[in-house]
């Protein structure tokens, strides 16, 4: 169906292609020691660019079953919008080699595996419930013009793990989310019983004196950060100037000690994607290198219009990451020795302005002494700017994560960040 719609197309003086994701995927839900959904499914989907007249026509369809249908829908509308910003289709083809085997999951094991989660408010009765799910993708996509093929494969475990306990009449909650290759049931429920053990430990939580403090953040905040950050190094934002980056490309704009990189092609990480979804071939990327923006994720219409090379990133990023350093989190805290770790933030998207870079997010954490880990906090708010966070980093850990296809950060240490509290110490 594919090649009868790019053949009718050319017929009709109509450059075509066609973007094609098919997709497999299990959800396995359980609340405690219920089974609440099992499902598998099939989704097909086809985006198709088309260039009539200079004019590129975007159409999402489901099928593919009436191609007269999209071509006088494409022919409509190139009539009535008026929109003459370059693009192209791809002039590249790529067929996958040394593919990563597929996931031979049983997941009738992985259902009874969730279930027994439960066994966990036997051991810990402060518990109230515990809500599990497992996710496996297993995505393919294609691109396909007259004289171009590209595919391309790649699959994932995603699970997500909520744990809500009781103590005192107050309810918290403790969040397990993790990206694997493969189940790996052991490190889940060593993830598990130390979520477990921070969520009890936050039942005895106080805050702080509003005041500068030596931070280490988690690499998992650090990660929630730089993603919700992420479109300040997007070609796009910084052209219609709504980034705080735009007009710093080659400049010094972060400590050396930060180099952030792009690597969907790194066999590392869980996911390996080859080309976006405008069949530009990816590779891997310096985006900033000790401080200095290098390099601007675009795709083709804006790798035009600042006349630049496309990125591959029509698709968004993949592997992006800071580049890890030696130290381990342990040596961070005891580096640390008096100041505050964030374990956790709230209210990403209210509380970051991607064009000032300005962070303010309710966090929770723990407080060091000497060292040591003395206590939880909470009812803190982690006050800074992306350029102050990432321009006072003393060092980088060495735990980066792979947390699946988009992005992933090691543990940073930082100096003279505003920890605004309650005034209880």
């Amino acid at each position: 169906m594919i090649n009868d719609l790019i053949n009718i197309a050319n017929k009709e003086g109509i450059l075509l292609e066609v973007y094609n994701v098919k997709s497999k995927s299990v959800n396995i839900e359980t609340l405690n020691d219920k089974l609440i959904n099992y499902n598998i499914s099939d989704d097909n989907s086809y985006k198709i660019k088309s260039i009539i007249n200079n004019k590129t026509i975007v159409l999402n369809y489901e099928s593919l079953e009436n191609p007269e249908n999209i071509i006088d829908t494409i022919k409509h509308n190139a009539n009535v919008i008026d929109n003459d910003n370059k693009n192209s289709l791809t002039e590249n083809d790529y067929t996958m080699e040394n593919r990563k085997e597929k996931n031979d999951i049983d997941f009738s094991v992985v259902k009874k595996e969730l279930l027994r989660f439960n066994d966990y408010k036997d051991k810990y009765p402060f518990l109230l419930n515990i809500d599990s799910s497992i996710s496996y993708e297993e995505i393919n996509v294609s691109i396909d013009n007259l004289k171009h093929h590209l595919n391309d494969s790649y699959n994932y475990i995603y699970v997500y793990i909520s744990l809500s306990g009781k103590k005192n009449n107050i309810v918290k909650t403790k969040l397990v989310n993790e990206y694997y290759d493969n189940f790996d049931i052991d490190d889940l429920k060593n993830k598990i019983e130390k979520a477990i053990k921070e969520l009890e430990l936050e039942f005895s939580a106080t805050s702080v004196f509003t005041n500068k403090y030596k931070v280490l953040l988690d690499n998992n905040v650090v990660k929630s950060i730089l993603y919700n950050m992420s479109n300040m190094f997007d070609a796009k934002s910084m052209f219609m100037k709504l980034s705080i980056l735009s007009d710093k490309l080659n400049q010094k704009i972060f400590s050396d000690k930060i180099t952030i990189l792009e690597e969907p092609l790194n066999p590392k990480f869980i996911v390996n994607r080859h080309f976006d979804n405008e069949g530009t071939l990816m590779y891997n990327k310096e985006i900033v290198k000790n401080g200095i923006f290098k390099t601007a994720f675009n795709n083709l219409e804006y790798a035009y219009k600042t006349n630049s090379k496309p990125t591959g990133n029509a698709s968004g990023f993949y592997n992006l990451h800071i580049k890890e350093g030696n130290k381990s989190y342990n040596e961070l805290i005891k580096e640390l020795d008096n100041g505050i770790i964030i374990t956790q933030v709230e209210g990403l998207h209210a509380g970051i302005n991607h064009i000032t870079g300005d962070i303010s997010l309710q966090s929770e954490g723990l407080l060091v002494e000497n060292g040591q880990i003395k206590k939880a906090l909470n009812l803190i708010i982690l006050s800074t700017n992306i350029k102050e966070l990432l321009n006072n980093v003393i060092e980088v850990g060495n735990d980066l994560k792979e947390f699946g296809y988009s992005i992933s950060s090691p543990s940073l240490l930082v100096d003279n960040i505003t920890i605004s509290g309650s005034g209880d110490k």
